[in-house]
């Protein structure tokens, strides 16, 4: 605090009479606004509130409407039928009479079900506790639902009629009747009633409020509860917070923010009607509200702060000038000069910005032209260095092929002596005779097919070799003699040091716009060490001499993928000790026209 009064006393004396009227004038609109927004939001809560109250009263006023309508129409389809004399028949009676007791049965069922729209489905359970049912829609099997139905409690009830949740779609009335004459226990009937019965009556108050109504019966179970939408109503519901029966404007806290719970019960506590509203919006009618007390506040602050624009305009032209171009400058290092508008100090440091822009656009120039010397340097180091792996291959190799066709002509026949001496020509022939750097798919993958094909002799069951190429993509065009240093990595520090039989795998594929070239292995793998001296290596000449031409070929291909591609391309290598290696190459597509 004691810096900003200490800066407050050391600005002029015209920014310090600026700065005074503005905090003046600012401190009192905030006042008086924020005053009359918060007295405006208050009143607008209240009378929300309690209209609010009253959708509900009207709500629990037709709830009650209809369910009676519903309930006196079943029981007068009863006191219509002779269902109260034959529910009684015992199971012992005549054929005669059990075939009358279920045909009275069935057209009571059809009776009601057909007689609205709303009913779904019918069941009537006789004295001895047998279920009867019929469905407008067999294909809902609404009684289903039923099959745990507690008949002592329904009966302990007296006639009183109780509803039910039932699923997404339908709630049910259950209701024990008794005879008309003789007062004697009958039976029971429930009928599954379509929930939008109920739904229609509080859908449009929902959506007028944009809040969500729970409707509960006589033991606080909610009907209708998988329709709720709100997280806030199901938190209120579900952990009974209408229990406590908060009177209006009773409110709770859930994720930060505060909600109001209305609840209401009907006479006989037969239904209670619970609404959750979040208090954002009761009070959404107050944005017309924020919005002047926001528009008058910025318009008072243009005016204050107008004659200060005027005033200071002049003077910080040439700081937004030089502003600007620095700005500028930091994107692309390209300058454009700075004419000032002034001689003053901010003036003279514009001039002495132009200089050292210069200077600076000039240094970057001549930096990017060495880089790009650099770049050429080292692709005709790698091109040279390919030239001559391409020459000489691996003595190593060459030697061992020889002694193992001098062996095989000694224990065979002449058969695969022939076909070694045949794979090794081709093989001489493919890196020595092709021209350009850029070749097909195809001639690198029938060369590395020779190359593995003369290890296989060799080797015999110990090496097994799997490709899975793609031949829809052997037209495209890639680096020439990028998969043999990498299969030969495979074979000489992966599959010989291990026991037992080594396979190889080398495959292609295209993902996002990319062409991957992929050998893998399961021989004794490497380190992290290992991997990282192949991706950052040393000099050369500080490789060690036992893996030297491996890794050189390795290395080459990944520096002259980068330099012919950019960084965004080259080898990555997975690998675990003991498990193998995958070294994966990452390629731009490219067709013969777009290698040209």
């Amino acid at each position: 605090m004691s810096k900003v009064i200490s800066k407050f006393l050391n600005l002029k004396l015209r920014t310090k009479f600026l700065l005074s009227f503005t905090v003046m004038i600012l401190l009192t609109v905030l006042m008086i606004s924020i005053v009359n927004y918060y007295v405006s939001v208050s009143v607008i809560k209240q009378n929300t509130s309690v209209f609010s109250q009253y959708l509900i009263e009207q709500i629990g006023i037709n709830l009650e409407k209809r369910t009676k309508d519903i309930e006196e129409h079943v029981f007068q389809q009863f006191r219509n039928s002779t269902l109260n004399t034959t529910l009684g028949i015992s199971e012992d009676a005549s054929e005669s009479d059990l075939y009358m007791k279920n045909k009275v049965i069935s057209e009571f069922m059809k009776d009601v079900v057909f007689s609205k729209d709303e009913y779904l489905s019918v069941m009537v359970i006789d004295t001895a506790g047998n279920p009867f049912g019929f469905e407008r829609s067999a294909t809902q099997n609404y009684n289903k639902q039923l099959m745990n139905l507690d008949v002592e409690m329904i009966k302990d009830k007296r006639g009183r009629t109780s509803w039910v949740p039932g699923t997404s779609n339908v709630i049910f009335m259950e209701k024990a009747v008794y005879d008309v004459t003789s007062s004697r226990y009958a039976g029971i009937i429930i009928v599954g009633v379509d929930i939008n019965l109920i739904g229609s009556i509080y859908t449009n108050v929902n959506e007028l409020t944009k809040g969500n109504i729970v409707i509960l019966n006589e033991v606080l179970e909610p009907l209708m509860y998988d329709r709720l939408v709100s997280e806030p109503t199901r938190y209120f519901i579900e952990n009974k917070m209408y229990d406590q029966k908060p009177g209006l404007n009773e409110g709770f806290q859930f994720e930060g923010q505060t909600y109001i719970s209305t609840i209401i019960s009907t006479p006989y506590d037969k239904w209670m009607i619970v609404q959750v509203i979040a208090v954002n919006e009761l009070t959404r009618g107050t944005e017309v509200i924020k919005f002047w007390t926001l528009s008058t506040i910025l318009i008072s602050l243009s005016l204050a702060f107008f004659l200060a624009v005027v005033i200071s305009r002049n003077i910080t032209g040439n700081v937004r000038l030089l502003l600007q171009s620095m700005t500028h400058f930091s994107v692309d290092f390209t300058h454009k000069v700075i004419v000032p508008r002034s001689r003053d100090e901010v003036g003279l440091l514009a001039e002495k910005f132009n200089s050292m822009a210069k200077k600076i656009s000039e240094l970057i120039h001549t930096v990017y032209e060495e880089k790009l010397l650099k770049q050429k340097a080292e692709y005709r180091t790698l091109q040279f260095e390919y030239k001559a792996l391409q020459a000489q291959i691996d003595p190593h190799f060459l030697y061992n092929t020889l002694e193992s066709i001098h062996s095989l002509a000694k224990m065979r026949g002449d058969e695969q002596v022939s076909e070694m001496i045949y794979l090794l020509g081709k093989l001489l022939r493919e890196s020595i005779s092709k021209k350009g750097d850029i070749i097909y798919l195809q001639e690198e993958v029938d060369y590395i097919r020779s190359y593995l094909s003369i290890h296989q002799i060799i080797y015999g069951n110990r090496i097994e070799v799997n490709y899975y190429f793609d031949t829809s993509l052997m037209a495209y065009r890639v680096p020439k003699f990028i998969l043999q240093p990498l299969v030969e990595n495979s074979i000489k520090h992966g599959i010989e040091e291990k026991v037992g039989k080594g396979i190889v795998s080398i495959g292609s594929w295209i993902k996002e716009d990319v062409l991957y070239l992929e050998v893998s292995d399961n021989g004794v793998g490497m380190d992290e060490e290992t991997k990282e001296h192949l991706l950052n290596p040393p000099e050369h000449s500080k490789l060690k001499q036992k893996d030297k031409h491996t890794n050189v070929g390795i290395i080459s291909v990944h520096k002259r993928i980068q330099i012919l591609f950019g960084e965004e391309y080259g080898l990555s290598i997975t690998s675990e000790m003991d498990q193998g290696t995958t070294i994966r190459i990452r390629l731009p597509i490219l067709t013969e026209e777009s290698s040209k």
